[in-house]
């Protein structure tokens, strides 16, 4: 099993069939991600591949999360977990504009598009099969039938179903354990859960940039970790905040537009390589814990996908843009495929008018599968190994088939975990303390404004450097952050070459090695003693 480590060390296999034969590049087989016991949490996700001489074949975990690229033109085809060293093989890297224009107005690609148009991801469940020049892709997401549970079943089912993916972990990995700890439900569900069953992480870590400032969502994992006896890491050191976007564009192969935030816990873990990471991803989404659920649902049942598109569009837009710039990142990167984009984005959506929650799957599917889950396979793709306790099968078929009215009040989460863990039940999360305010003039912001200079430079070197460093400071119509994001996306994917491909996949070590890890990025412990 081979860690997703970044894009240098990534495998890759290139076969080309022509007058009869085979000609093969690269690696005949390679498993990348965490693979554990079939049916465990410490399953986890990932991607296969093996060629024997006449055929090549290739998997991923039945969700589908892990992210295996595969270019396919002619009698071309190629596997690897880094689109950049598809893209340095030679892959043709025409875009696919509608996929981006998609990506510009969402933050993320659907089903199993890509930036380019002649690369896709395999399927939930996706198995290939490829001979003579001739490939098969098998492979489709669940939809469940819904369930005709009530609150208590529901509640009882959001205990149980963790507790016993969390006990299989345990069972099957006697190492050290970290728990990224937020200050919402996920995570706090995962540590109240190990202490139940006795069995205490090393350590729970949260980062911030705000020093002995502590956040709400700090003092919210500060509060459980101290009440639970847990040791508490704080990752609080500045942190440049270019660098950290970059890295994380091309940790997601250039397919989402966020997880700058997670650099620090990559960084950290990178001092630990053989411990064990445990990632709330999908807790939140399969118990329905968003504000236009209701709308969306009520939507869906009318057949409107049309609306939900459009709304998923501008609330994007909304939180990438300036004060009276609601348009986001389309209204400047593909003004023209307004529609063209929205018609795909109510087509991926109409897919699951059979689902409990047509909304709700539809994310699961598509936002939490195609960029949230760049944090387990990519941004922590180095631990020894990642465990995912929500994304158990048993836990995604009930999240999936529970009656909406069961979830419509966003509170069964809320309700799992007091009922649970009832001495705990008294401490809020992160919305229910205040962030203290960090002073107006520090000197993390002067290193962070030089930092960034010199990153863009690095990003586009030669004489684009200047115009990117101009970009830098001249006002966007986007926040700063996203603004520099879609940017480079958009630079990026529009100059791809076999060379460009090779440069961001040394760009990307270089940033890489040259970034503190382990207890460098630590600025407080607290022992939980």
């Amino acid at each position: 099993m081979t860690r997703h480590t970044g894009a240098a060390h990534a495998p890759v296999v290139h076969l080309r069939f022509a007058a009869g034969r085979v000609a093969v590049t690269g690696t005949a087989a390679a498993c990348v991600g965490h693979r554990g016991r079939a049916g465990d949490a410490s399953a986890g996700l990932y991607g296969a591949w093996q060629w024997d001489g006449a055929t090549l074949s290739a998997e991923v975990d039945p969700l589908g999360y892990f992210s295996l690229f595969v270019y396919r033109k002619g009698d071309e085809i190629a596997l690897s977990p880094s689109i950049l060293q598809l893209l340095a093989l030679g892959a043709d890297p025409e875009p696919d504009v509608i996929a981006l224009a998609v990506f510009h107005r969402i933050g993320h690609f659907l089903g199993e598009d890509t930036p380019f148009r002649h690369i896709k991801v395999l399927p939930p469940g996706g198995r290939l099969i490829w001979r003579d020049g001739v490939a098969t892709v098998t492979g489709d997401l669940a939809i469940p039938r819904e369930q005709p549970l009530t609150r208590a079943q529901a509640v009882e089912a959001f205990i149980e179903l963790p507790r016993a993916s969390i006990r299989r972990f345990l069972a099957a990995w006697d190492g050290p354990m970290v728990l990224p700890l937020s200050g919402g439900r996920d995570s706090r569900h995962i540590a109240l859960e190990l202490v139940h069953q006795g069995r205490r992480p090393d350590t729970a870590a949260t980062f911030h940039q705000g020093g002995r400032y502590l956040d709400r969502e700090v003092q919210a994992a500060r509060a459980v970790a101290s009440r639970a006896g847990l040791c508490h890491t704080l990752l609080g050191h500045p942190r440049r905040r270019l660098r950290d976007a970059l890295r994380a564009l091309l940790l997601t192969q250039l397919c989402a537009d966020e997880h700058a935030q997670m650099m620090p816990m990559r960084d950290f873990l990178a001092g630990s390589p053989a411990t064990a990471v445990l990632d709330g991803i999908g807790g939140d989404i399969l118990t329905n814990p968003d504000d236009s659920a209701a709308d969306f649902f009520d939507r869906a049942r009318k057949g409107d996908h049309d609306a939900i598109a459009r709304r998923l569009a501008a609330g994007h837009g909304s939180v990438i843009s300036r004060s009276g710039h609601p348009g986001g990142a389309g209204t400047l990167y593909s003004p023209e495929l307004e529609e063209a984009a929205v018609a795909r984005i109510a087509a991926a959506i109409r897919v699951f008018d059979a689902a409990p929650d047509p909304y709700q799957a539809f994310w699961f599917w598509n936002r939490t599968r195609r960029e949230i889950s760049f944090v387990s396979t990519g941004i922590l793709g180095g631990a020894a190994m990642v465990a995912c306790p929500f994304l158990s099968p048993e836990f995604v078929e009930l999240g999936l088939s529970l009656p909406f009215s069961v979830t419509r009040d966003q509170r069964l989460h809320d309700d799992a975990i007091a009922t649970a863990y009832p001495d705990y039940a008294d401490i809020p999360y992160d919305t229910g303390f205040r962030s203290q305010p960090l002073p107006r003039l520090r000197w993390g912001r002067v290193a962070n404004v030089v930092d960034t200079l010199r990153v863009a430079a690095l990003a586009q070197p030669g004489p684009a450097a200047l115009t990117a460093m101009r970009h830098l400071v001249t006002r966007s119509s986007l926040r700063r952050g996203p603004a520099d994001i879609y940017r480079l996306h958009d630079q990026f994917v529009g100059a791809m070459t076999k060379d460009e491909a090779r440069r961001l996949i040394a760009l990307e070590a270089r940033l890489d090695r040259a970034a503190p890890k382990g207890q460098q990025v630590v600025s407080d412990v607290f022992s939980g003693s």
